[in-house]
Order: structure tokens, then C-alpha cells, then sequence
């Protein structure tokens, strides 16, 4: 079984591909800490789709492609929130990168992605999330495919990454490597279209340059991201750097080590009743490794990493100290619709203590995709 890309990344794949693309799924999880007593279920719903709208020659001003995700998620009712379980258990960060502690239906992309240049050039405009356009690793992808934790499933010390608002971003696509910059909103929090926040004019700039050696064995990847985050009604300027690393070697890419770290400075509430806005996590990251059909499991990835982590200003403030642990999962391909994931993380919380996360999620979901553009030549 190969790795499990991001969901979003297939669709824009097929978008370059000249192709119209559709994915739906459905993904419930549930996760039970065993020192604190206390568990955590939630579901995610999410329709992500490309449409061709222009089919052009590729010199030039090439296609022209409609991107869409849209997500619907709650808490299972009944059970905690993922923040609710992290506070129960004294952790520094989620163990769980749908936190949702009420239902909510957000817009998470919508924009037009523009090619050119033969396609050497991508520049999208719209409403986008960061986290999904910016270092990417088919094995820290998303938390419906692989890791759960919200420091390999998002990234807790940068405000950036869930900054889904309006922006631009634009790519250039070289023989061994990639450049992309983006330009979003930086204090966007309406689930459509913030229109409203995008003219306060507070953004985040993210610039990243990726090496990708051509390999007929495997993917490699080295990434090195910078990024501003101007200063706007919650917190002051913050300023960042990120490196990822994806590494697959083996007979038919069987193994793969990856890898990411990040460091902040500034962040900080600008006065107390915003504190809790602040990142979680000041300095952090993880290492880890994926063994693709283990045993010879064509349907099964068994994977793990460890964590790292230190607080931010306030989370420290609050007795938090420098957290550590890991997290591990089994993933089954059941058919080409359902997976199942059994997972544990062990974590260090606030009392150096050892807490155990033991995890099941479901996967179902269900993709096409086709050829043919509404307007343009055949």
C-alpha cells in the first residue's frame, strides 16, 4: 500500500492532470486517555472536489480550475471535546487534530488556481487553508490518513497554519525543486468567506523552498519555510521558520523516515483575555518512520514517531513544562472505501507523568474523477 497523500493534494493532482475530481468521506474517531479516565470521539465529514472551468494549451495562460473543500465536523455527543481530553490529562497539545467541541460547517478552500508558463507556474486565489498548500509529506498529510496528533496533523507552534481565510499563493515548478509563497489573512474566524478581516489588513507571509530530487525509487523531499504573521487584535507579531523532510527508500518505496521542526518568536497576547489564542507550543516538532506493506500487507501501513515539544509563554505560566512521547498506528485498507486505524500515543503531561491514548478511527470515503473541461478545446 502505498503512502496516503493529503486529500486536498490528490485533488489538485488530478486538477493538473486536466482532470475533474471528487472526494467524499466520512471519518469518526474515538480515543480513550487511561491515567486521566477520560475519552474523546468526534467526526469529520468532507466534500473536497476540482473543476476544469478553462482548457487551454499549456504555453501561456494555461487551464484555469475551480478548487473546493468544504468540512462539517462535532464531537461525538456525549463524550469530550479533543481540547477537553488534553486538559483532563494535563497535555500540551491535542491529541486529536479535530478538536471540534460543537458542530460547525466551515469553508475551508475556494479558489481559482490559475496555470502558466507550460505549466510551471501555479498562482491560486481565494480562500485557503496553509496548512494544506505549505510542507507537505504524503505521511503527515492529514488526520483522517495518517497521525492523529495535532503536532504531525497540524502544527501547534505557529498561528499560520490554520489561518484559513482569503489570500493568494502562487508556485513555480523547477526540474528538482519548488518555490511557493502565500499571502492569507491572518485573523480570519468566519466559517464562509471573511470578507470583513481580510480588509483589517493584518496577513501572514509564508515563503518555502522545496528540493525534490528526481528518483525512480521513492520520494525525497527538504523543505525550509519561512513566515511573518503581522500583529493584529489578539496577538502580536510573530516570526517563524519551519524544515520538513521526507526520505522513502527501499524495494518499492516499503520504508520511509520524515520529519519536521519548527521555532517562533513572538505570538504573544497583546492583553490577557487573549491568551488562549496564543500557540500552545514556542519550539516543537517530531521524527518518524512508515513501513508501507508491513509483513508483506499490501492493505497495511504501520508507522510511528516521537514527539517534542515546549511550551509557549502562557501555557508555561500555566505549569506546563517541556512535553515529550509518541505516537504509533497500524493502518487496514479493508477495500478500496473503508480503513481502520487502531493508534496509542504515550505522552509525558504536566505532572511527568506517562499518559497512554489508545485510539480507533474509521475511514470511508469514496473518489472519481474524469475527464473534459466546461469551456476550452476538447
Amino acid at each position: 500500500m502505498p503512502a496516503s497523500a493529503s486529500r486536498l493534494d490528490d485533488a489538485l493532482e488530478a486538477a493538473a492532470a486536466s482532470k475533474q475530481f471528487i472526494d467524499l468521506s466520512a471519518v469518526p474517531a474515538y480515543q480513550y486517555a487511561v491515567d486521566a479516565d477520560t475519552d474523546t470521539g468526534n467526526y469529520s465529514l468532507d466534500a473536497i472536489g476540482t473543476a476544469q472551468l478553462i482548457d487551454r494549451d499549456p504555453a501561456g495562460l494555461g487551464d484555469t480550475t475551480l478548487v473546493i473543500w468544504v468540512n462539517s465536523a462535532d464531537k461525538i455527543e456525549g463524550m469530550n471535546s479533543g481540547p477537553e481530553l488534553a486538559g483532563d490529562a494535563g497535555l500540551l497539545w491535542n491529541t486529536n487534530g479535530n478538536p471540534s467541541d460543537s458542530a460547525s460547517t466551515t469553508l475551508l478552500v475556494l479558489g481559482i488556481d490559475q496555470w502558466l508558463f507550460d505549466d510551471k507556474v501555479s498562482v491560486g486565489a481565494g480562500k485557503y487553508f496553509p496548512g494544506q498548500f505549505f510542507l507537505l509529506s504524503p505521511y503527515t498529510a492529514d488526520n483522517s490518513n495518517t497521525f492523529q496528533s495535532s503536532l504531525i496533523a497540524d502544527n501547534p507552534v505557529t498561528s499560520f497554519w490554520e489561518s484559513i481565510g482569503l489570500g493568494v499563493n502562487a508556485a513555480y515548478y523547477g526540474e528538482n525543486f519548488t518555490v511557493q509563497g502565500g499571502i492569507v489573512d491572518a485573523q480570519a474566524d468566519d466559517d464562509g468567506l471573511d470578507f470583513s478581516s481580510f480588509g483589517a489588513g493584518n496577513y501572514s507571509y509564508i515563503l518555502e523552498y522545496a528540493y525534490q530530487p528526481q528518483r525512480e525509487d521513492g520520494l525525497t523531499s527538504i523543505s525550509l519555510l519561512g513566515y511573518i504573521v503581522d500583529e493584529h487584535d489578539k496577538l502580536r507579531t510573530e516570526r517563524g521558520v519551519a524544515t520538513q523532510f521526507t526520505h522513502e527508500f527501499g524495494e518499492a518505496e516499503e520504508f520511509a523516515a520524515f520529519g519536521r521542526y519548527t521555532v517562533k518568536s513572538g505570538g504573544t497576547a497583546r492583553d490577557p483575555s487573549a491568551q488562549d489564542s496564543e500557540p500552545r507550543v514556542e519550539h516543537g516538532g517530531f521524527a518518524g518512520f512508515a513501513w508501507n506493506r508491513p509483513f508483506g500487507r499490501e492493505n497495511q501501513q504501520l508507522a510511528g514517531a516521537v514527539l517534542y515539544g515546549e511550551p509557549g509563554n502562557f501555557q508555561d505560566s500555566q505549569g506546563f513544562n517541556d512535553q515529550f512521547g509518541l505516537e504509533t498506528y497500524w493502518k487496514f485498507t479493508l477495500n478500496s472505501v473503508v480503513q481502520l486505524t487502531p493508534s496509542l500515543q504515550l505522552l509525558r503531561n504536566d505532572d511527568d507523568d506517562l499518559e497512554a491514548v489508545a485510539g480507533l478511527r474509521l475511514f470511508v470515503g469514496f473518489n472519481r474523477s474524469w475527464t473534459g473541461a466546461f469551456f476550452g478545446k476538447d
